[in-house]
């Protein structure tokens, strides 16, 4: 964590064709670089090689997925061209498909029987309960036939049935809907579907393992049941066996990599025999990244050189865990350039003080610091939320306030509502030292910038003026301060441009500056104003609860109201918290124009897989 970022550095390398997948993943795998394809070198794009055999892939994945094993990572993914691994390991899943065509026939088979008995549990089941329909012989049904085919419909409860229904002669009602079941010319059965289809209903065939009546093939369906799911079983043990003699899993793991590669390093620059691989990183030298590639076997060097002229260096953060929530503040202006100071520190500090100001109390603290726990695998924002509750709870230490009820712990500083002026007094207080700490951050980026002492001395008098005119309110011998920040803004423009009107637009832009930091400061004066507020809601509460009779009424007034004033005011506390953040703090200095730094991930490894070499014995997909 710094005062600013840092600026990334361009580097680049020449690898080897066939290396060049090795070197992106190897480079990537850090964390620490952000590729960006910039060369000017007439060349093709490898990874459009590569999109009909990833196209492919995903497609068989689509269907088969499931039965094959996580992808597994060699220490190198390619030793052959990308192209010509892609279709070795595109090889061996066809080869898989076609060992495993009778099992997967077998099994889709298997999986439409296990569908139709859920599909036929709870017609049966109202079959069972309707009186004739329970005697309905469905084995008869079943093979009714050449001329006449056993049929049932299930349609919603509002839908008529089509005209060539009229056959079907039982109806039961089942769930929301109704069920037909009966005979009917087997010519008659294909349009009556569609049109049940059309109607948002279905038709069910009648299976030949359907024999007896109603009750009989129900009492039949678990027994169905289990004997599907043991063969169902079977059927994907076999074929998962199948896929491991098949090394399906290293296969997979050669594409999904490929697949990373071609999105990843969509406008690479190659030759026949080169590929040039840049970007920007956030490494200070160059020595980690030529390790990387030397442990993955690429034969390349990496070096930092002068970027593009057309090329914007990305401002690198490196802000800890803990303050990295704080950045959505910074991000709703911008991105701090390298000669920008990053104010997400300054904004942690400053967001957890005014939220604890304005909601301070000591349960309600805690209850935003479970509220931010119980959060913290949902969203990276709960650091946020738990600072906030820390900050509120101390504040409610300092009130004396617990749920609303003073007194029940000694108040370290004041009671919000016996000293109101205090109140209201110091974030005025507290935002006058903000705005210097802003004024004296914009005279620094103007050091970084090289901006020369001009600028630097207009911001020191503009803060001798503005700390001047109050003090001297207060102790009339400290005037003095204004005046030399008068004298010191003429001094600098008659120095600048020895002319009337510059002296002229000099204390112009002084009296203009100095009244705009007064308006921004009184605006934290809402800081106090949002705390009385929120002292005033908790008594109100209180209040309502005295009055009311019933005790356990009572308790529920405590909790429900305390509940909505936790709920209402965070919300509305952290709107009015960040407008004072974006629009009288940042504008003081932070312009924004920076450009965020983007490092690529590699390709995940899953549990299990190794992170080196080969299993013994075993040759992995795509290698010579």
């Amino acid at each position: 964590m710094g005062l600013r970022p840092s600026s990334a550095r361009w580097f680049e390398t020449v690898v080897p064709r066939e290396d060049t997948h090795d070197a992106v993943e190897a480079l990537a795998r850090g964390g620490r670089v952000q590729f960006e394809w910039l060369g000017t070198r007439a060349a093709t794009s490898e990874p459009e090689r590569l999109h009909e055999p990833i196209a492919r892939y995903r497609a068989l994945a689509a269907d088969y997925a499931r039965f094959w094993p996580a992808p597994v990572f060699e220490r190198r993914c390619c030793t052959l061209p990308v192209e010509m691994s892609a279709k070795v390991a595109l090889h061996q899943l066809t080869r898989w498909r076609e060992a495993a065509a009778d099992p997967l026939r077998l099994l889709e088979a298997a999986e439409r029987e296990r569908d139709a008995v859920a599909e036929w549990r709870p017609v049966l089941q109202a079959l069972s309960a309707s009186g004739s329909a329970a005697r309905l012989d469905l084995g008869a049904l079943a093979g009714a036939g050449p001329v006449l085919a056993g049929n049932c419909l299930v349609l919603p409860p509002d839908t008529p049935a089509p005209p060539q229904a009229g056959h079907l002669f039982e109806e039961v009602a089942l769930g929301a809907g109704r069920a037909l079941v009966g005979v009917l010319p087997r010519p008659d059965r294909e349009p009556l579907c569609r049109q049940a289809q059309g109607a948002c209903g279905h038709c069910l065939p009648i299976p030949d393992w359907l024999k007896g009546d109603a009750a009989t093939c129900l009492g039949a369906l678990p027994g169905r049941e289990a004997e599907g799911e043991a063969r169902l079983a079977s059927l994907e043990a076999a074929l998962r066996r199948l896929a491991s003699e098949h090394e399906v899993d290293r296969a997979r793991g050669v594409l999904e990599r490929l697949d990373w590669f071609q999105s990843t390093a969509r406008s690479i620059n190659c030759d026949s025999h080169y590929c040039w691989v840049t970007g920007w990183t956030s490494a200070a030298t160059p020595e980690d990244m030529n390790q990387a590639l030397s442990d993955a076997g690429v034969r390349a060097s990496v070096a930092f050189v002068e970027p593009p002229l057309d090329a914007a260096s990305p401002s690198v953060t490196d802000n800890p865990a803990w303050l990295r929530p704080f950045e959505v503040f910074t991000h709703a202006f911008g991105v701090p350039g390298a000669a920008e100071a990053d104010p997400t520190p300054w904004v942690a500090v400053l967001v957890s003080l005014m939220f604890g100001y304005m909601c301070g109390d000591v349960g309600h603290g805690a209850l935003i610091v479970a509220a931010g726990l119980w959060l913290r695998r949902r969203t990276p924002l709960w650091p946020l939320l738990v600072a906030c509750g820390i900050s509120a709870a101390g504040f409610g230490f300092a009130y004396g306030d617990l749920f609303g009820y003073q007194g029940l712990i000694p108040a370290l500083w004041i009671g919000p509502l016996e000293d109101p002026m205090t109140l209201l007094a110091t974030p005025v207080v507290g935002g006058a030292l903000v705005m210097t700490v802003g004024v004296v951050l914009h005279a620094v980026q103007s050091c970084w910038r090289g901006e020369g002492t001009g600028q630097r001395v207009a911001d020191a008098a503009q803060l001798l003026v503005y700390w001047g005119l109050p003090l001297a309110l207060w102790q009339p011998d400290l005037g003095w301060l204004a005046v030399a920040g008068v004298g010191l803004c003429a001094a600098n423009g008659l120095w600048r441009e020895r002319s009337l009107t510059s002296l002229a637009a000099g204390l112009g832009t002084l009296v203009e500056s100095t009244f705009t930091l007064f308006l921004n400061t009184l605006s934290f004066a809402r800081v106090g104003a949002f705390a009385l507020a929120h002292s005033a809601l908790e008594s109100a509460v209180i209040g309502v609860a005295e009055v009311v009779e019933n005790p356990i009424a009572s308790i529920v007034v405590v909790i429900l109201g305390n509940l909505a004033v936790v709920v209402v005011e965070s919300v509305v506390v952290m709107i009015q918290t960040t407008r004072l953040i974006l629009f009288e703090f940042f504008v003081r200095f932070f312009e924004g124009r920076g450009r965020a730094f983007h490092p690529v991930s590699s390709p995940t490894l899953g549990a299990g897989q190794p992170q080196g070499g080969c299993a013994a014995g075993k040759k992995g997909a795509g290698r010579s």
